[in-house]
Formats: C-alpha cells, structure tokens, sequence
C-alpha cells in the first residue's frame, strides 16, 4: 500500500530548489495533508472532550465556534513546522514563480491565520512576480482574517489600473472576508457557502475554498445566460465569478461549453480567464481540450492564463488511452515554451503520470523530462502493494492522481487518493454528462 514519506524528509524537498520541481510539488500537498489532518485530529480530540463534560460555559461555546469558524490557528510541533518551511519557502526565488504561487495557494487553502503575515508580505513585494502576489492575495481571501484588510486595500488601490490583475484580486479577497464577517454575524460556524439553494445542482462539489461562492437565483437561469454573463464584460468582476462558480457546480456538457467560451472570447480579463482555466480542471471534462490547447496556444496570453490552462489539460478525466496521448503531445510541446511558469506547468503534468503510472500495466508515449525523479520521497510513497489494489485499465490521468474523489479515501490505496484530491479539491463523483 501507499504509506506517507516523514516530515524530514518533505522537509529536506521543500528546502531544495535544485530537486525536480514534481518532487517538490508533491512534497507541498503531502505536507498541506499532513497539515490538515493534524488540525482534524486536534478538533476531534477537543470535541471529545466537550462530550465528557457535564456542562459547558456559554461564553466558551461562542469562543469555540469563532475560533474554528474559517481558520486553522490550533499549532501542534507538526503544524507549526509545517507552516514554517512553506512560509520560508514561498520567498525562495530559485524555486521559480510556478512552485511559490503554489506554496502561496496551499498555505490559503490550510485556512491558518497564521500564515496572514507571510502572505501579507509577500503580496506588497513590488518587485515580486505578478503571479506569485496574485496568489498570495488569493490565499489572504481564503483565509479571511480581517487583519489582512489594510494590506489588500492599499494593494488594490495601489495598483489599479496598473495591474488590474492584482488589484483585482485584492477586490474579490475583501468581498470574500466580508461575506465570512456576515456569516459569523449571522452565527453560522461553516467555512463553506451554507445558503440554501433551488436545487442540487447548485450546491458547490468541490472543497476549495472559492474566491467567490455561486448565486443560488442563479438556479432560475439558463445555463446559456450563466455564459452570457460571465462572457458579460460590463458586468462587475464578482458577478461575472458568481457566474463561473455556477456553471461550475451545474456541470455536464454544455455548462463546460460556456465555460470554454469565456476562456477562448473573453478579452477583458486575464485574472477571469486563468479561473475560468483552473475551473475547467476541476470539472475534467474532455469537452474542453480544444479551448484549452487553443488558450495554452496563445503566446502572447499572460502568464497565470497559460500556465492554468496546461494544468487544467493535465487535469482532464481521459476515457481512452487516444485521449491522452494527445493531451500527452500538447504538454510535450510546450514544456519546451520560453515561459517559465508554462514550461513547468506542463512538465508538472507529465511527471504526475510517469510517477503514478509506475505500477500500472499501461503504456504511452510519455516524453517528458521527469523520468530523474525517483528517489527518497518518490520511493517512500510509491510503496505499492498490487496484490490489494487493480490497476487502471486505462492511463490515469493528472487529475485522477491529483484530484480524486475525497471520498475514496478509505480505499485499500486511501492515502495516495488523499494526496491526490489536493490540487482541484473535487469531493463528489464526476457529474459530467
């Protein structure tokens, strides 16, 4: 079976910017899990011991709710070294502007208040890469503390107009801590979108944490005006967000078509377009392999759109070895691009085939570059017992290694599937059509 590498040694990969950037890109999701599961452990445990006591005092049960309502701030030997190595990481240029906007991303997504100062600095670096402050913005906003507010204000005011990508997610991060402000006021304790909506079809299948949470009126319109809306460029950035997370969680063909029109038309935002890429990897649907190629394709598109769009092709739940072999061939392509963060991207990928593809009885034509990448880590968590567990008939692709079903983790190879739903943090069966 699968077993977990130790803390050393994600540690020792997280602090070397010369191991293979697929290394390192595990390494930052083993330690996130390694994280999250420290935090669940620590409320189960305060949790049972509410339950021997006789009664509970009202004021601790409104410091209780406020303390676990969107942040991880409980801090064991393992947390905080955790959150240590990211934090110093996420400044190491030579990690290369990819890996640091997704240490970025996996500190936002461990919801700990504890990396606001981090993420605070990081995003007012003005010589700092575009891409890696937009993330750390981003993270700020999943995380919601309102001591971040003054940062993201004089950010977005800073650089409007200047770099509306920027600023721009400065402005969607305080929607976001204001939207959990009310829900605490409210008295809800959930981190999640808890409104009720028309149907299930709109209830989010995903356990990112969203820069912005799906309208439920929008459950009246059709998934042709969701489209319109988010193709709307006269429309605020957060309506058009709204947009996009619907189509999302309504799914199937044609939701992933608008999805793709809005990638491929759209010329008002680059910081929507790379979104609306990253959306198109949690849903996997092979319906947008064109729109992404062509996104992917586009030289002259920013950074953070491209880059988000190669994932996204990784990500894409292939039903036939034909399929993947031609996003196979797209990635090979480009892990040659002049852009760095596209490059990486791509070999990022290919590596996550060739390393869980190791025991399958499959074979492709993979030609990426990552075939170096097997040792300590690689060997400590492809400990891989076949005699338990069947393999794939076809190659499993990016986003079945990466973002399987949070379910299926108390299957026989439950801690690899716990890995793996990490990046698009998919939760619920696929519901393409």
């Amino acid at each position: 079976m699968w077993t977990i590498p130790s803390l050393d040694d994600i540690e020792d990969t997280l602090r070397d910017p010369q191991s293979p950037i697929g290394k390192r890109m595990r390494a930052a999701y083993y330690a996130k899990q390694l994280f999250l599961d420290e935090q669940k452990r620590i409320r189960e445990d305060e949790m049972g011991e509410k339950k021997e006591k006789d009664a509970i005092d009202d004021d601790d049960d409104d410091e209780d709710t406020n303390n676990n309502n969107n942040n991880s701030n409980c801090t064991t030997a393992v947390s905080s070294r955790i959150l240590q190595v990211l934090c110093d990481q996420v400044f190491v240029k030579e990690h290369g502007s990819l890996l640091r906007h997704e240490f970025a991303y996996v500190l936002g997504q461990m919801q700990t208040g504890q990396a606001c100062q981090t993420l605070e600095t990081l995003l007012q670096k003005d010589d700092d890469c575009v891409m890696v402050r937009h993330e750390a913005a981003e993270a700020l906003g999943a995380i919601a503390s309102t001591t971040s507010i003054p940062a993201l204000q004089d950010t977005q005011t800073k650089y409007q107009g200047i770099c509306n990508e920027l600023a721009d997610t400065c402005r969607l991060a305080l929607n976001r801590i204001r939207q959990q402000q009310q829900r605490q006021q409210t008295g809800s304790n959930n981190h999640l979108d808890t409104t009720v909506v028309g149907c299930a079809c709109m209830m989010a299948p995903y356990n990112s944490v969203d820069p912005a949470a799906a309208d439920p009126d929008h459950v009246d319109m059709t998934t042709t005006q969701l489209g319109d809306l988010l193709l709307d460029s006269t429309a605020s950035l957060i309506d058009r967000y709204r947009a996009m997370f619907s189509l999302r969680n309504r799914g199937g063909v044609d939701a992933v078509q608008q999805l793709c029109r809005s990638l491929v038309d759209d010329t008002s935002s680059p910081l929507l377009r790379h979104e609306v890429a990253f959306v198109l990897g949690q849903l996997q649907h092979p319906a947008s392999i064109d729109a992404l190629e062509e996104s992917l394709s586009r030289l002259d598109e920013h950074t953070m759109v491209r880059h988000e769009s190669a994932e996204a092709l990784g990500a894409i739940d292939v039903a036939s070895s034909e399929e993947w072999q031609r996003i196979e061939a797209i990635l090979t392509k480009y892990q040659q691009d002049d852009d760095p963060a596209v490059a990486e991207s791509c070999i990022v990928a290919l590596d996550a085939a060739d390393y869980f593809n190791n025991n399958n009885i499959v074979t492709t034509t993979t030609t990426s570059s990552s075939t170096e990448d097997v040792d300590e880590i690689d060997q400590l968590s492809n400990n891989f017992d076949d005699s338990n567990n069947t393999p794939p008939t076809a190659p499993m692709s990016f986003g079945q290694q990466k973002h399987d079903t949070y379910h299926s983790v108390n299957n026989n190879d439950g801690i690899r599937k716990q890995l793996l739903a990490e990046h698009f943090n998919v939760v619920v069966v696929d519901k393409r059509l």
